[in-house]
């Protein structure tokens, strides 16, 4: 059965929550929506995930680009998104699976997106009931995190030392990986401000705007401090708006998404020993599992991660399970 727009009452629909002052500037959003500027619903929408659930906007473009679809799926079979019905969602559901050949990780964002966007269509009054409720995200394989080698990142340490231009900041940047488990967007969005050496403490910016602080080991602070001097140099060249992130590039902007990932793969072209292709992730998947084996207990990696739940933290005991499996194989008896 549809869901039913509800009649006129009178009132305005609530709007989303206004952004703080300063996140954004007036039309920011819609400029970095241009599918939702079109969709009324879809823009308030766009906005309501950056300002209100505090969701990156790299998130939000995933979650947006999946209703457009969802959109253009349903304009095809004559109806606006607000007037589909579960049997219209799961025929689109069907879609994406056997015509787009979407994997389950895919299909399963694009379920979050859908329930996320008619739950908020529900709350702001603009629908009895969402259409999607009862839609399930198909079951993910359960994939056992890869991560480098006590010896392995010691290594990737003092080849990032040697292996581009700008030595100084490459060695800050993995250190920064290794000793904070921190996210890539953490690490890019990270301040001059955020780094207490007199505390010995980094200020990390996690998903959803959560703020978390964690130790700063003598062994980083010397890296960064190395690093300082030459980034006073590089950002010479770049507008004072840049001038306070810690990592730039050699035009003294900060660095991208790309750039990092450009610098570790650079890296790792010169340590023969490192065979898997290497990303922030599996940086932080890396100090985890270290941890993990050197008798570190859950609640304190799930803490210096930031995770939300401890469950997401138990994957990686999953990991010396299995090694501890391999081993007993090799009992003689």
């Amino acid at each position: 059965m549809a869901s039913k727009p509800l009649p006129p009452d009178g009132r305005p629909a609530p709007e989303a929550a206004p952004p703080s002052a300063g996140a954004y500037e007036p039309g920011q959003l819609d400029r970095e929506s241009p599918g939702a500027a079109a969709d009324p619903l879809l823009a308030r929408y766009y906005r309501h995930l950056l300002v209100e659930r505090g969701l990156s906007r790299r998130t939000a473009r995933a979650y947006l680009g999946d209703l457009l679809l969802l959109q253009r799926f349903c304009e095809g079979q004559g109806r606006a998104l607000a007037q589909a019905d579960e049997y219209l969602l799961r025929a689109f559901l069907e879609y994406i699976y056997d015509q787009r050949q979407n994997q389950a990780p895919t299909r399963a964002r694009k379920v979050s997106a859908i329930r996320g966007f008619y739950r908020f269509l529900v709350e702001e009054r603009l629908l009895e009931a969402s259409p999607a409720e009862r839609l399930h995200s198909p079951k993910l394989p359960r994939r056992l995190p890869v991560f480098l080698t006590g010896d392995e990142a010691a290594a990737l340490l003092d080849a990032a030392a040697r292996a581009g231009t700008e030595p100084l900041r490459d060695r800050a940047l993995v250190g920064m990986f290794l000793y904070t488990g921190c996210r890539l967007s953490e690490l890019l969005a990270l301040r001059l401000d955020d780094l207490d050496f007199a505390a010995g403490a980094v200020r990390l910016f996690g998903k959803g705007g959560k703020e978390r602080l964690v130790p700063m080991r003598e062994e980083l602070a010397a890296m960064v401090h190395a690093y300082l001097p030459r980034r006073l140099e590089l950002i010479r060249k770049a507008p004072r708006a840049a001038q306070d992130r810690l990592f730039v590039n050699r035009h003294g902007r900060p660095l991208t998404p790309s750039g990092v990932r450009f610098i570790l793969r650079r890296i790792v072209t010169s340590l023969p020993q490192v065979r898997l292709s290497l990303s922030p992730h599996k940086l932080r998947h890396t100090v985890a599992t270290l941890l993990l084996q050197a008798d570190a207990d859950l609640r304190t990696i799930q803490e210096l991660l930031g995770h939300a739940s401890l469950a997401t933290t138990q994957r990686y005991t999953h990991v010396l399970n299995r090694r501890l499996k391999e081993q007993l194989g090799r009992l003689p008896y």
